[in-house]
Formats: C-alpha cells, structure tokens, sequence
C-alpha cells in the first residue's frame, strides 16, 4: 500500500475520534438573509456578511453539495479529488484540500468563503486561512444520514441557496423513507465495508447506509473486531480474525481501493472461510458516493440495497423515486460534447451485465461511433464512459487513419469489463478510392498496434457501418489500406488484405493509485483517477467514436 492511501486513511480515522456530531443546523431561512452566523466545528462565530460570490471547497463533498443545491457557478476554487464533478475543469484546483499548497492557492482566490472538512481540523489551515483574512466555515463530523441532509441546508444558508438546499434535502428524506419502507421486513444478511484494511462501526454514515439498505453491519457491534481492541464506534483497523468469526454473508468495496466486485482474499487467506468469499457475494460502491457526505450519498444506498434484496428494490423502490433527483431509475444515455468528446452513462443497472448505448449520426463525420455495446464482468451499477480524440498517431503499415479515439471512464475499471463491440459508421466517400473491405480498428498495445476483427455489417447510401470487438481501456484507430499503385500491384489488381484478427495481446490499464481521502467531514477514504475521470468522450467524433476509459476515488480527501 501506497504511503499516501495510509496516511489518508490515518487522516479519516484520526478525524472522526472524538469528534463532535454535526447538530441540528437552524431552520433554513427561505429568505436567505444575510449577515448570516453560524458557529462552525472549531467553536468560532463565522459571519457570511453578504451573499458570497465566490466559494472555494476544500474537499469533494463540499463540492458536491454546492453542485446539487445549484450553486456550483460560484465556486471558483476545488479540491483535487472533485475532478468528477461535471465543469470541475473549469475551476481553479487549489490543491488536495491538506497540504500548504492548498493554504496559498487559496489565498491567492481570495474567495467570499471558504468551505473546509473536518478531517483538517487539527491541521492549522483554518488558522492559517483566517490569519490571511479569509472567511472559512470548517464543518463537523457527519455521523448519520440526517447530519448529511441538514450540512446540506446549512450549505445553502452560508451560500445564499436555501431554497435549493432545502429542496434537495427534502427529497433525500423522501428518497431515504422510499427506502426504508421497502426494506421493513427483509431478512437481514450481516455485511462487512472494507476500505484500506479499516472498515466502518457505529456512528458512521456509511454504518447507517448499510443498515437503511437492509444490512447488518458486523462492525458495529462485534468485540474485538477493532484491531486496537478499543471501540466499535467510528472507522478502524480491522482484526481480520474476527471478521471471519462473524461470518458475513457480503462484502462491501469502496472503488477507490477496489476495481472488481470480488471479496479479497484477505491477510494470508483468511477471507477465504467466509460466506461471502466462497459465494462470490461483493459490491463495489463509488467512491463519489459512498464515502461523501453529500446528497449522492443516496445513490449507494439504492445501490446497495438492489444488490441486497433486489425483490424489494424491484417492487417497492424503481419507480417511486424521481430519477430527476437521485437518477433512481434504470438509465443508460449517451452524450455528444462540443470538444468531440462522447460519455456513456449508464446509472442504476442493477446486476445486469449487458448493457447498451445508442448514439445519433453526427453530420460530415468520416468515422461516426453508433453503438457501444458492454459486456461487465462484475456489477457495476453505475457507470460512465468516455470517447475522446486519441490525437495524432502513426498508421500501422500501409494504413491511412481515419480517425483515432481514447478510452477512458468514471467508476470503472478495465478489469470490470469483458468487453466493448463497437459499431461505426464510415463515409464511404471518405475513403478516397481505398478497398472498402479493408477498414479495420486497431488496439494500441503500448509499442505498436494490434488488428481487432473487424466485420462490414451494413451499408446504406453511401454509409457502411462495422462492428469490431476489444478488450481494456486504450487508444483505438480506425484504419483502411492504402490503395496499391498500378505499378506496385500484381497483375495491376490488388490483392485482397487477409483480415485479421484480435489477439488481445494488450494490456490492462494499471489499477489507479489513490490520492487522498475525497471527502470532508470525515469522509472516508476516496481514491485517486486510475487514469478515468467523470467522463467525455468522442462520439467517434472526427473519429470512430468507440468506448470509454474510467476512473476511479480518491483516498482520503480524493478518489
């Protein structure tokens, strides 16, 4: 383990010892005066004397709660780890929300207000902000589900959104209510969260997700499973031993450490014995949700509880909560970005393991991705994919490029798939002349290029549409033979190319590194970027748009 994860895991631990729980926050006022003062978590009365323009968040669920409670276009300045949110890149990165450069970009902002974790409490940075003349509102501890709705209002108070913050916390209540009807009377099967060998117990967020999506979480009340022998209560290193006595029957993943729905082995094996390990029973939760204090933290409940007692999700849940808000429904859409750029979003697909984007044609395209069709090798229910340009590359022998595209993703991982068809579209005008049976898709595979089967499945005015088959996240290009010279060619015909055929000889991205804990107040760990982000992608764009490469959490104040 990388020393960085362990010392963001040190970071979430040592935040949430000790510390106080978030309060009932006033009644948000509708009116949202200003001055408004709130004391913040280091006792201090914090007056907003107007209404910020410019907000700079310290961690990512900050971040996100300024985003959902539309606030996100005063935001000016961003954690490292909040590169998921949608127009991230467009703000200024003021570093990873611990270190002394995070103190100094943010000075240089000069913001309204600054929104900071608790997981930085004992760091001096307040202090340091505050000496620089800075307004900065550090939060406490969210310890349940309802501290998170009310941070939520008390966001919106600091920031001028009341009215949206209370919206979006209301419909969290209703969602959280859909849930807990739902799972009444289920059987409870014991669950094990794991994330950097520590785990979550009592008066913890993720502890009451676990139980609201009809768990029995086993760390939180089983003796000796902290491995320092002291409470249950908050995160901890975990005894393994005890784990394995307590049986559980799933295990739960944080995608910031954990790329596949796998229960590991655990310390020499020890997992093994488990129910959970000998039935294959794991989920991996995104790292953006599961381990934010944040409103998005209701998407993996719903996804939790799916995989738990997808009955009770099936009969009581899909339907009765707004995909508006939560994306509750089964959604799979694809999306065309002015940079060229595609992403594939794919939310709330439960345990299925196909599944389908259908994209639009895009006018005076050379290339034009159509479909991309995802075979996964582990539940992934929420996901997204991206298609980008691959940029200027050099045509394997005796080929012209007709185009290139990067895959990338969020919330995926390459070992998560078994993998892509593409289907795109070509200009047959485009070609210039060259053999229309010699269109191919090639796989970079690091040092040079790998021939994918490719299959000419239609061809309509002018249109021919292939369909070709890869494995991994990597850079693809769209080829076709370059016409022979009559001097060149034998017999002054051309020789037929033999078509080749895949050798999945390319490799898997390496498993992203994490970076920090995304979180704020006392988030645990969120993992950095594999190499994914939240995600765009080409839509074969001046190229054959294909698939998509991902992204991971990041630890500790990341993913």
């Amino acid at each position: 383990m990388h020393t960085t994860r362990w010392l963001l895991v040190a970071l979430v631990v040592v935040a949430t010892l000790g510390s106080p729980g978030i309060g009932a926050a006033a009644a948000a006022d509708e009116s949202c005066s200003f001055p408004v003062t709130r004391t913040d978590a280091t006792g201090t009365p914090v007056t907003i004397a107007e209404d910020p323009d410019e907000v700079v968040t310290l961690n990512p669920s900050a971040a996100q709660t300024m985003y959902e409670i539309d606030a996100w276009d005063e935001v000016v300045g961003v954690s490292s780890f909040a590169d998921y949110l949608s127009g991230a890149d467009e703000k200024t990165t003021v570093g990873s929300g611990t270190d002394d450069a995070t103190v100094e970009n943010t000075i240089a902002l000069d913001p309204d207000l600054v929104l900071a974790p608790n997981t930085i409490a004992d760091s001096g940075m307040v202090e340091q902000l505050r000496d620089a003349g800075l307004t900065v509102y550090l939060f406490e501890e969210a310890k349940d589900l309802e501290d998170i709705e009310e941070k939520t209002r008390l966001t919106g108070e600091l920031v001028g959104h009341c009215e949206s913050a209370d919206e979006r916390a209301s419909e969290m209540t209703r969602q959280i209510e859909v849930v807990e009807d739902a799972v009444a009377d289920v059987d409870r099967p014991d669950v094990f969260y794991l994330f950097f060998g520590f785990t979550a117990g009592s008066d913890t967020f993720i502890h009451e997700i676990i139980e609201t999506a009809g768990g029995n979480n086993v760390a939180a009340d089983r003796s000796g499973i902290n491995a320092n022998g002291a409470s249950t209560s908050g995160f901890f290193l975990v005894n393994s031993e005890v784990v394995v006595e307590t049986d559980p029957a799933w295990f739960v993943l944080n995608s910031d450490e954990y790329d596949t729905a796998t229960v590991p082995a655990g310390p020499g094996g020890v997992y093994e014995g488990t129910t959970a390990y000998q039935e294959g029973n794991a989920v991996v939760l995104d790292a953006n949700e599961i381990s934010q204090p944040a409103p998005r933290i209701v998407r993996a409940l719903v996804d939790l509880v799916r995989v738990l007692h997808p009955e009770a999700y099936d009969d009581e849940i899909e339907g009765r909560i707004d995909p508006g808000s939560l994306d509750g429904e089964r959604r799979v859409t694809g999306e065309r970005l002015a940079d060229g750029s595609v992403t594939l979003q794919a939310a709330n697909i439960g345990r299925e393991r196909q599944v389908s984007f259908d994209l639009p044609a895009r006018e005076n395209a050379t290339a034009d991705v159509r479909r991309v069709n995802v075979s996964l090798s582990t539940i992934n229910p929420t996901f997204d994919l991206r298609l980008r340009p691959g940029g200027t590359v050099t045509a394997p022998t005796s080929t012209r490029v007709l185009d290139t595209v990067a895959l990338s993703g969020n919330g995926i991982y390459a070992s998560d798939i078994d993998h892509l068809t593409l289907r795109f579209a070509v200009n047959e005008s485009q070609l210039d002349g060259a053999d229309p049976d010699t269109v191919r898709l090639y796989r970079s595979n690091g040092t040079g290029w790998t021939p994918l089967q490719t299959t000419r499945v239609a061809a309509t005015n002018g249109t021919l549409v292939y369909e070709a088959r890869t494995t991994n996240f990597s850079t693809l290009a769209l080829t076709v033979d370059e016409p022979q010279s009559p001097e060149s060619a034998p017999n002054a015909t051309t020789t037929p190319p033999v078509t080749a055929t895949a050798t999945a000889t390319a490799t898997a991205t390496a498993a992203p590194t994490p970076t920090e804990f995304r979180s704020a107040t006392t988030e645990p760990p969120a993992t950095p970027t594999d190499t994914p982000t939240p995600g765009s992608a080409p839509g074969f764009g001046s190229l054959v748009a294909l698939v998509a490469i991902l992204l991971a959490a990041a630890v500790g104040v990341r993913r």
